[in-house]
């Protein structure tokens, strides 16, 4: 899976994604939303199964205990090679557990500066700087989380990047299904966990970690599998 982080193609495509959330800001959310309340019971109790996949500690816990793991590991064993391996892992799980978790904080951050409401709260106008529930619906964290996840995989394993989109997608649209979130909110929390990932990504591979630079500056991920097979 390719990113770019080139200033300009960036920019571009920053300013492209703002203009399609503040045009659903406007024209879709809203309608939108009032269709949400006639989804069909079944489709109803799948969102809510589906949206708890976009949980932060259920990723953030046990990569976190891995990366641990991993780096003790490279510390007490005997064989240099395994603690190489095991150093290499702890940095490849580390950057999926920074992604989700910097993204999380960020989405927390502009979510507090926001204070748009949400769709099942009625309220005429948004409150910056609330802490309440009800005024935490942009971006959605849920989706920030999802997205980040499955970003930060399908850059070290590009051929699961289909289903890994369609994972976070799905829960996306548990967010709005669920009348939770606007459909803006989870576009939102979508680009959030991607500026995300594109930074911390680009800002490991300058250093030598989890990932290098490839023909064009695309990032290739440095897995660390036995020398025999080929990346």
């Amino acid at each position: 899976m390719r990113f770019t982080d080139r200033p300009v193609r960036l920019l571009v495509s920053v300013a492209l994604a703002l203009v399609a959330i503040r045009l659903s800001v406007v024209f879709l959310d809203r309608p939108l939303a009032a269709t949400t309340g006639e989804i069909a019971p079944w489709i109803h109790h799948l969102a809510e199964g589906v949206t708890q996949l976009g949980r932060s500690e259920y990723y953030l816990f046990p990569l976190g205990g891995a990366v641990l793991v991993l780096g003790l590991a490279s510390g007490v064993s005997k064989d240099w090679r395994h603690r190489v391996r095991a150093r290499a892992w702890a940095w490849v799980l580390g950057f999926v557990w920074l992604s989700v978790a910097l993204s999380g904080l960020v989405n927390d951050v502009i979510k507090l500066i926001a204070g748009r409401p949400r769709p099942n709260f009625a309220a005429a106008s948004s409150a910056p700087f609330t802490f309440g529930y009800e005024y935490q619906s942009f971006p959605s964290g849920h989706t920030a989380v999802a997205f980040a996840l499955a970003l930060s995989l399908a850059l070290l394993w590009p051929r699961w990047r289909w289903p890994l989109l369609i994972f976070a997608l799905a829960v996306a649209a548990s967010r709005v299904l669920l009348s939770v979130h606007y459909l803006a909110d989870v576009a939102g929390g979508a680009l959030v966990a991607w500026l995300t990932v594109i930074w911390l990504s680009g800002y490991l591979a300058d250093r030598g970690l989890v990932f290098r630079r490839g023909p064009g500056g695309h990032l290739v991920p440095r897995l660390p599998w036995r020398r025999s097979r080929r990346i």
